[in-house]
């Protein structure tokens, strides 16, 4: 005596399963053997059947009542190419306005910054593992606590967008942020650390050159211009807001940019 087994085939995610030699939904006998083929649509991947196997084209032998899921997933990595701006040498920001344009929408708040710890984490597995998150909203201060260098990214959440690519997530490209290095010898702020309201002494100036000094804020807004000329050296006093400043000096023969930090 033969046993008639019942046999389902079914999927979830966006492909298409096909049965070589195969229907769903027919009695099949014990040791009839079937081809299995998951094939993703555009912008998926083929991940996984429901029973772990990893291969979208596979030979099975009806044993037994069976369903086989075929799990899909978006290409997150098509989509980890948002734009990120450097308006500073130290203030990396996230386009909106151009992602925007794409029709994706989003809350700037609900914006997460990423330092790489070994390679980028794959966003189509559990998300994040190993890489650190720094920071959230639509721009990153490059400060002290970062220690100068590193590869750095943006993560937006946008689930209310219509099409959860990556479960809502969406990443820009990757930033590899390094300290400029063009910090001359003879100029320096000393010091670089002060209380809100302290005073930093900006030296290596030209005497001989009219020299402009710019300062912007930790958000990248201009809040001082300065233009002197037979000095060395000039007293600056720091901000009464917390956060990494920049000061811009340039001059005919020096275009430098230093950092001083309110805590």
């Amino acid at each position: 005596m033969k046993k008639i087994l019942l046999s389902f085939v079914c999927m979830l995610g966006m492909g298409v399963l096909l049965l070589e030699n195969a229907r769903a939904g027919i009695v099949y006998e014990c040791g009839t053997w079937l081809e299995l083929s998951a094939t993703p649509t555009e912008d998926y991947h083929f991940v996984s059947w429901s029973d772990g196997s990893t291969d979208s084209l596979r030979q099975i032998e009806v044993n037994e009542d069976a369903t086989f899921i075929a799990y899909f997933a978006s290409n997150c990595e098509e989509y980890a190419n948002w734009p990120v701006e450097a308006l500073y040498d130290w203030l990396l920001v996230l386009n909106t306005n151009s992602i925007s344009e794409k029709g994706y929408y989003f809350s700037t708040e609900r914006v997460t910054w990423y330092r790489v710890v070994g390679t980028p984490d794959d966003m189509h597995n559990s998300f994040p593992q190993d890489d650190e998150q720094i920071g959230t909203g639509y721009y990153l201060t490059i400060d002290r606590d970062l220690r100068g260098t590193g590869d750095y990214y943006a993560v937006a959440d946008v689930s209310d967008s219509k099409g959860l690519l990556c479960d809502g997530l969406m990443r820009s490209v990757i930033v590899h942020y390094a300290s400029s290095g063009r910090q001359s010898r003879q100029m320096a702020l000393m010091p670089n650390h002060v209380q809100r309201g302290g005073e930093m002494k900006l030296v290596g100036l030209n005497p001989d050159e009219q020299t402009e000094i710019f300062v912007f804020s930790p958000t990248g807004q201009q809040v001082e211009h300065l233009t002197i000329s037979g000095e060395s050296s000039l007293m600056l006093v720091g901000s009464g807001v917390q956060g990494c400043y920049m000061v811009r000096v340039q001059s005919k023969s020096v275009n430098e940019t230093l950092r001083y930090v309110v805590e």
